[in-house]
């Protein structure tokens, strides 16, 4: 390996590193519960279910996907593009702020990790 490469590698590693430690979602509270579960109610369940297909893929599924990629699902939320565009009519929703797109990734990754709690979609 060139001097060069190996530089930019470096470099490379140290920026993606920095953009990772960035990266934080915010601890599920009992307020957190409450306002994504209401969030939920209003923006989602018209089309998703949690363990069955519906208007849309089971969001159960959506969730497993994203369990190792927190952020890409933060991503995904704040810029929603059809995944599956034969199978499933593209999302109609207005893109989440940050804030919301980490909410609810925190909470239906606890969702997924805590399948009895009271609060878990139906």
């Amino acid at each position: 390996m060139g001097a060069r490469f190996k530089i930019l590698i470096g470099v490379f590693a140290l920026v993606t590193g920095l953009f990772a430690l960035d990266f934080a979602l915010p601890e599920v509270t009992p307020e957190l519960k409450g306002n994504a579960q209401e969030f939920f109610a209003n923006e989602c369940k018209g089309c998703h279910r949690w363990a069955r297909k519906f208007a849309a893929p089971p969001m159960k599924e959506n969730v497993e996907q994203y369990v190792n990629r927190p952020e890409e699902m933060v991503q995904y939320l704040m810029k929603p593009t059809p995944k599956h565009p034969d199978v499933w009519p593209a999302m109609d929703i207005t893109p989440l702020s940050e804030t919301q797109a980490k909410m609810m990734t925190a909470w239906l990754l606890y969702i997924l990790k805590n399948p009895e709690d009271p609060g878990r979609p139906k």
